[in-house]
């Protein structure tokens, strides 16, 4: 079949073959989606996976999962200043509004604190408090021990490609979601027009 990447849809609907589920060549061997198909399986088997990994993290220290990835992300961003919730929603790829009720309820719980930003005083920003840092610092060798299990079969060429594309697979999805909303709403190709036409929001978190 290595002269097979140009065969359509139809083509393979002859040969009794059900229809790819992606056109781009790049995505094609010897003209099969099959891998392509694999690859998706095999992301979904990791994310889920890696989402209970989080969920359990939470949990060894009283918290949810998401509530685990707002306190260490605001961790991992606050600076000596704080930080503020729009860039916490965006380094999650969460909505805004969501990341709000999380910070409001560590905040209830004594684990962040909140200052006035002193550029925008409509705005506040987050740091962790003493007991936030402490609970972190409780699951630091369980969640240093289950990092290096996860990725301790890539090495550091791996390591940096894999950072470099799920970046763009993150966008990616975003362009895919943003096309199913146009789809969605009437304007896609089962309405007659090119999704290429669809308009695009940069930076949009999901």
């Amino acid at each position: 079949m290595a002269g097979d990447a140009g065969r359509s849809n139809a083509d393979h609907e002859e040969d009794g073959l059900p229809e790819r589920t992606a056109s781009a060549p790049a995505l094609l061997v010897d003209g099969s989606d099959r891998m392509f198909r694999e690859l998706v399986q095999r992301m979904l088997a990791f994310s889920a996976r890696l989402q209970e990994v989080r969920n359990r993290f939470g949990r060894s220290i009283g918290l949810s999962g998401p509530q685990y990835s707002i306190l260490i992300s605001i961790a991992h961003l606050q600076g000596r200043q704080g930080v503020g919730v729009n860039a916490v929603a965006r380094h999650l790829h969460l909505s805004g509004a969501f990341v709000t009720i999380e910070v409001n309820r560590l905040v209830s719980r004594g684990l962040l604190g909140k200052a006035v930003n002193p550029e925008d005083r409509r705005r506040v920003l987050l740091t962790l408090t003493p007991a936030g840092r402490q609970r972190l610092a409780q699951l630091k060798p369980r969640q240093v021990a289950a990092n290096d299990l996860i990725f301790g079969s890539l090495d550091h060429a791996d390591f940096l490609a894999l950072h470099r594309i799920t970046g763009q697979l993150v966008d990616g999805v975003d362009a895919a979601l943003l096309f199913l909303d146009y789809a969605d709403a009437g304007a896609g190709p089962e309405s007659g027009r090119d999704h290429a036409d669809a308009p695009v929001r940069a930076g949009e978190s999901r």
